[in-house]
């Protein structure tokens, strides 16, 4: 039950981020705060798990509920606005419209394909965005005969992943990764290597410098003005924030997402936190870049969480510090890489692969639910790496040896500008 002295906090998006955030905050908050999650869902499947969806294969979900638990109060509904002036959310959807208020929202509703960035993607191509899409997906990959051939566009993780599920899945396809630059580009020397290795024993052509400028039913266009031949296609590249932020007037960079400091705060209205896809997370104090992962996105949403229980202690939020440890793939059920990355996420030599990769990327992929339930049955239990010492640092330290390489600019020098001068392409 709400009451009139309490903090309201309203988290938007029940996904990874948004689920931890609120159980988060909810727990630290104790009785200061009533947190209400907005997720039109009443299950949560896994978006690191909807290329095998599209496989055939059972992934199961999560009831959000049980999830969340008692503390945090799930409306299910759909934020269509944030009124800024009058501090409510407003949604629709179960009981009809509706107003939501609060002190403070969180913004987690991740990233979406950019499905209108080439002509025809929309019309022509599959996605992975969600549940839903994934089954269309899987109904077209089952009706397609033998040695049809399947076009998946964009060759980051996501690519990479659902490539060769397919393959492994089907045998009897020809399956296509087209990668507008080099393969594995941000791998180590001994990445690239293994992963190429790979995807050829899984049979997956991999078809580099290929930029796709428009898709038709039947074919691909791509820059240099060849045309590949295809029976499906399945879009994954080109990732841009919810247009939530957007639509309520908030500050967003050219892919939609909210221009926050480095406390995760928005920089025009500090009661507006972002976490995970759906922010501008700025450069990490080490000098790397926030990366959209699971890895990344959870921490980003419990330190949203506590400079929201800050601001309900009367305390000032901190800065957001996080390091990485390594870049995952599956490769199937039974193969997969992972290349180790220092804190400010660039490559290591060493990789993991195999079926004992193939557990590791299993194990990483359970562990984002398995937080949330921890979180919610002991706030604060979630712990990440911290950066470790600054670029500009390390880089001194590398001059020292003789070893000078070109560095990241460290945090504080780049700036966040609203760079849209119109709303990115969305539908609603």
């Amino acid at each position: 039950m709400s009451h009139p002295h309490r903090h309201q906090v309203v988290v938007v998006g029940g996904g990874y981020v948004g689920a931890l955030a609120a159980v988060r905050t909810a727990g630290r908050a104790h009785r200061r705060a009533d947190v209400t999650l907005v997720e039109p869902r009443r299950e949560l499947v896994q978006r690191l798990r909807m290329h095998q969806l599209a496989a055939g294969q059972d992934v199961g979900g999560y009831d959000v509920d049980k999830l969340i638990g008692r503390r945090v109060r799930h409306v299910r509904a759909t934020a269509d606005e944030i009124d800024l002036d009058r501090s409510v959310v407003r949604v629709s959807g179960g009981t009809g419209r509706r107003e939501l208020p609060f002190d403070q929202v969180i913004l987690a509703l991740g990233s979406m394909i950019d499905a209108d960035a080439v002509p025809g993607a929309r019309e022509h191509a599959h996605s992975l965005q969600d549940p839903a899409a994934a089954a269309r997906l899987n109904a077209r990959l089952r009706h397609l005969p033998e040695e049809a051939t399947v076009a998946v566009c964009g060759a980051g993780l996501t690519g990479i992943e659902a490539a060769s599920e397919f393959a492994a899945a089907r045998c009897d396809l020809r399956v296509q990764l087209l990668a507008a630059e080099r393969l594995g580009e941000w791998l180590s020397p001994a990445g690239r290597e293994e992963l190429a290795l790979r995807l050829a024993r899984l049979g997956v052509e991999v078809v580099e410098g290929a930029r796709v400028v428009a898709v038709h039913p039947r074919r691909l266009a791509l820059a240099d003005g060849r045309e590949l031949p295809v029976d499906a296609t399945v879009w994954c590249t080109g990732f841009i924030g919810h247009p939530l932020a957007w639509n309520s007037g908030l500050p967003t960079d050219n892919r939609g997402c909210l221009l926050i400091d480095a406390t995760l705060r928005c920089v025009s209205h500090p009661q507006v936190l972002g976490a995970g896809d759906a922010a501008a997370i700025p450069t990490l104090p080490n000098g790397g870049a926030f990366r959209m992962s699971c890895q990344a996105g959870l921490p980003a949403g419990a330190h949203a969480a506590d400079s929201a229980v800050a601001v309900v202690q009367g305390r000032e939020p901190r800065p957001f510090d996080f390091g990485y440890l390594h870049q995952g793939m599956s490769l199937g059920r039974r193969d997969g890489l992972v290349q180790w990355v220092d804190r400010a996420d660039r490559p290591k030599n060493s990789v993991l692969t195999g079926r004992l990769a193939a557990l590791y990327k299993e194990l990483v992929t359970r562990s984002a639910v398995l937080s949330i339930r921890w979180e919610r049955r002991v706030p604060g239990t979630m712990r990440w790496l911290s950066g470790g010492a600054p670029v500009a640092q390390a880089m001194e330290a590398a001059s020292a040896d003789g070893a000078v390489g070109r560095a990241a600019p460290p945090f504080g020098l780049v700036e966040h500008r609203q760079t849209a001068s119109r709303p990115p392409r969305w539908t609603a």
